[in-house]
C-alpha cells in the first residue's frame, strides 16, 4: 500500500479496515519528513507524542470505538496555534516559552481522531504572502530547483501537505495566506467565512480578520473535514450549474502572459462539464485595489495592538520588513480603522447582491513563482487578488486547474458571499471530481 498517494479519507478506512494502523501510518509519515528533511518545512515533529496517540486510537478502535472517518490520520498545524507543552514560535525567534493548553482546533481534532504529527513554518507573526522567513528558515518550494518563494504565511503547512509529508495541515489567513501557497504548491486551500473554525488559542494578527482552513490533495478530505467543524454543510448546497468568472477588464494587476493563458483555459476545463461560465463585474463602487488597502489598514492597526510593543523594542530580534509592517499601524488612527470596519458591511451587501447567488472564479496569482527577495515587493500584486476577499468575509477556496509547459502548477479560487462555505466548497469538489484533479507530488518528492 503506497500509503502517500492515498486520500486522508481513505487512509482512514484503511485505518478501520485495519489494512493498516494508525501507528503504521504515523511511522510512515515521521520517516517521511526525515527524508525530506532539507525542505525545512516544519517547525518541530512531534514524534513520540504522535506514536503514543496513534496507539491510544488503536486500542479504541480495537474495543469498536472510531471516533471520526478521520480516525488515525495525522494532522500538521500551523505554528501559531497552541499545543500543549509546546513553544507556539509564531515564526519568531523570541516567542520562546511552552503553552499550557491547546489551541481549540487542536481540541476539536483530537477528539475527531487525528493525530497531531507536529507544527509548520511560517512567515514572521503571519505578516506576509512569500512565505519567507530569514529568522527561523524560509520552506522551500519544491516545484523549481530555483530559490522561488513558496506563498505564504502558511508556508510550511502548503510545502508539506505538497510533498506528501501529511495528508492533511491547517493554517491561517487573513490576507490571502492559506490561498497563496495552495496555489503555487498545487493543492487545495480553503478560507472559510471568519470565525467559522474555532480559533481560541492561536497567536493573532488581526482579530477581525484572522480566519483558519485546511490545506489537502484531495478536495473530498477539505469538504469532509470543514463539515465536521462547522456547520457548512456541503449536502445542502446549490446544485446550479452557473459560475461567474471575473471579466479579464476588472483584473486588479495584469497576469503574465503565460498566466492568462493558463486561466483561459482553466475555465474551458470547467465548462466541459457543463457548467455555464458568466462574466462577472464588480458593483461600480468597487475598486480591488481600495479593498485590498482596507483590509492593510485594519491588519497593520491590530497587529499593532498585539505585537507593537515587541515591534518598538529595538532589542527584539525580528525580520525588519515584518517589524516595520507591525510599525506602520500606529499611524492609522483609531477613526479611520472604526471607519474601516463599520463600512464593511455595505460592501459585503453590494458583494452578495452582485452574485445573485452564485460563486465566482477569480485568479490567486498574477504569477506561477517568484524569486525570494529582501524587499517582498513582488507579493504585493498576488493581494491585490486575495485580500479583498478577507474585507468582505468571502469563503474563497484555491484549487489547481493548470500546469505551465515547464510544470509549475497553477491554482484559482472560488469565492462566493458571506456565510455561504457549503455551496463554495460544494462546487469546488464538484470541479475536481469531475476533471478528476487530483494534486500530483512534486517530481523531487515521488518516490
Amino acid at each position: 500500500m503506497n500509503i502517500v498517494n492515498l486520500s486522508a479519507l481513505e487512509l482512514g478506512r484503511q485505518i478501520a479496515c485495519k489494512k493498516i494502523t494508525s501507528v503504521e501510518t504515523v511511522q510512515f509519515y515521521i520517516d517521511r519528513n526525515q527524508t525530506f528533511k532539507h525542505l525545512d518545512c516544519i517547525s518541530e515533529l512531534f514524534e513520540t507524542e504522535a506514536l503514543q496517540q496513534a496507539k491510544y486510537l488503536d486500542e479504541l478502535l480495537q474495543q469498536g470505538t472510531r471516533l471520526s472517518p478521520f480516525h488515525g490520520v495525522p494532522i500538521l498545524l500551523k505554528d501559531n496555534l497552541d499545543v500543549a507543552g509546546h513553544i507556539t514560535h509564531a515564526g519568531t525567534v523570541y516567542l520562546d516559552q511552552k503553552v499550557q493548553a491547546n489551541c481549540a482546533l487542536a481540541d476539536q481534532l483530537q477528539d475527531l481522531g487525528f493525530v497531531i504529527l507536529g507544527k509548520t513554518k511560517m512567515t514572521e507573526l503571519a505578516f506576509g504572502l512569500s512565505g519567507q522567513n530569514p529568522m527561523q528558515g524560509t520552506p522551500k518550494n519544491p516545484w523549481a530547483e530555483q530559490q522561488f518563494a513558496p506563498g505564504g504565511s502558511s508556508s510550511g503547512s502548503a510545502v508539506a501537505v505538497a510533498c506528501g509529508l501529511s495528508p492533511l495541515a491547517f493554517g491561517g489567513d487573513t490576507g490571502g495566506s492559506i490561498r497563496t501557497p495552495a496555489a503555487l504548491n498545487g493543492i487545495f486551500g480553503f478560507k472559510p467565512s471568519a470565525h467559522k473554525i474555532a480559533d481560541t488559542g492561536a497567536v493573532p494578527l488581526s482579530k477581525t480578520l484572522d480566519t483558519l482552513g485546511p490545506f489537502a490533495r484531495f478536495a473530498d478530505d477539505i469538504s469532509a473535514l470543514v463539515n465536521l467543524l462547522t456547520d457548512a454543510n456541503t449536502d445542502t448546497a446549490s446544485s446550479e450549474n452557473v459560475i461567474y468568472a471575473l471579466d479579464e477588464s476588472a483584473f486588479p494587476y495584469p497576469l503574465e502572459p503565460g498566466v492568462l493563458t493558463l486561466w483561459r483555459e482553466g475555465l474551458k476545463r470547467i465548462e466541459s462539464l457543463g457548467v455555464e461560465i458568466k462574466n462577472w463585474q464588480p458593483p461600480a463602487h468597487f475598486d480591488f485595489h481600495d479593498l485590498s488597502d482596507r483590509t492593510s489598514d485594519i491588519i497593520a492597526y491590530e497587529s499593532y495592538l498585539y505585537h507593537g510593543d515587541t515591534a518598538e523594542n529595538a532589542e527584539t530580534t525580528m525580520w525588519e520588513l515584518v517589524r516595520q509592517r507591525v510599525l506602520r499601524g500606529k499611524s492609522i488612527s483609531q477613526e479611520k480603522y472604526e471607519s474601516l470596519i463599520a463600512e464593511r458591511t455595505k460592501f459585503q451587501q453590494s458583494f452578495k447582491a452582485s452574485l445573485n447567488g452564485q460563486c465566482l472564479l477569480f485568479p490567486v496569482s498574477p504569477f506561477l513563482a517568484a524569486i525570494s527577495s529582501s524587499t517582498d515587493t513582488e507579493f504585493s500584486h498576488v493581494g491585490e487578488y486575495t485580500r479583498p476577499f478577507n474585507y468582505l468575509d468571502a469563503p474563497s477556496y484555491a484549487f489547481p486547474i493548470a500546469q505551465s509547459v515547464s510544470g509549475l502548477p497553477m491554482g484559482i479560487q472560488l469565492v462566493s458571499y458571506q456565510a455561504n462555505d457549503g455551496d463554495v466548497m460544494h462546487t469546488v469538489q464538484k470541479i475536481a471530481n469531475g476533471l478528476n484533479i487530483r494534486s500530483v507530488l512534486p517530481p523531487i518528492c515521488q518516490d
